[in-house]
């Protein structure tokens, strides 16, 4: 956890800013030790970062800065996933849960029952499977996109038949990307890291 004081929070873990980078905790570590982020270590041997050492962090290779992540009033955001196999469920659930405490994790077994949850919640993110039976992902994900309410929640798709351009049609429909089945455990939680980040900035830029 990021330490505060009066004034709001003053500097970051390591995992912290592996989060908001969507880059993995030893990539941080590179770049500490190679000097392109300046970092203290504790007694107990850990690094932290300042909050105004992550800014000049941020500024001089031009990722965006999400103020709210520096005041540390980030609302709780909002995860769909969408598949019919209860494993797969199971496993995406366990990587948001490792992700951050400001996740709200719910979950359909089928694209209608998703569609009426997308319509009542309003998700950040939907991570869908693209063959469902009642309502498939194809379907699902256009309707995402035409509903003014859901327009902007992102969609990742996943599939584990990428032929017959599968995966060109998610993006037709709007996916924001689409993975293939069995998932990799680290690139899809990047991914996850990086789509949720972008909900964060596009809501400070409408705020």
């Amino acid at each position: 956890m990021a330490n505060e004081n009066e004034n709001g929070r003053r500097f970051f873990t390591t995992s912290e800013v592996a989060r908001y980078c969507a880059v993995t905790n030893d990539g941080v570590l590179k770049w500490i030790k190679s000097g392109k982020l300046r970092a203290f270590s504790t007694p107990g041997g850990h690094y932290r970062v300042t909050a105004e050492d992550f800014r000049i962090f941020l500024q001089e290779y031009d990722i965006p800065v999400d103020e709210s992540f520096f005041r540390g009033d980030q609302r709780e955001r909002t995860v769909l996933v969408v598949d019919d196999e209860q494993d797969i469920r199971d496993f995406i659930r366990r990587v948001l849960n490792e992700l951050t405490a400001d996740l709200k994790v719910e979950e359909a077994s089928d694209g209608y029952e998703a569609g009426i949850k997308v319509g009542s919640l309003h998700p950040d993110l939907v991570i869908l499977d693209v063959m469902m039976p009642r309502v498939d992902g194809l379907s699902l994900c256009r309707s995402i996109r035409e509903n003014p309410d859901t327009r902007g929640t992102k969609v990742l798709a996943i599939t584990g038949f990428p032929e017959h351009d599968v995966i060109k049609r998610m993006y037709d429909a709007g996916a924001d990307l689409c993975l293939i089945k069995p998932l990799q455990f680290e690139h899809f939680r990047l991914e996850v890291i990086r789509l949720l980040n972008e909900v964060n900035r596009s809501s400070a830029t409408t705020a």
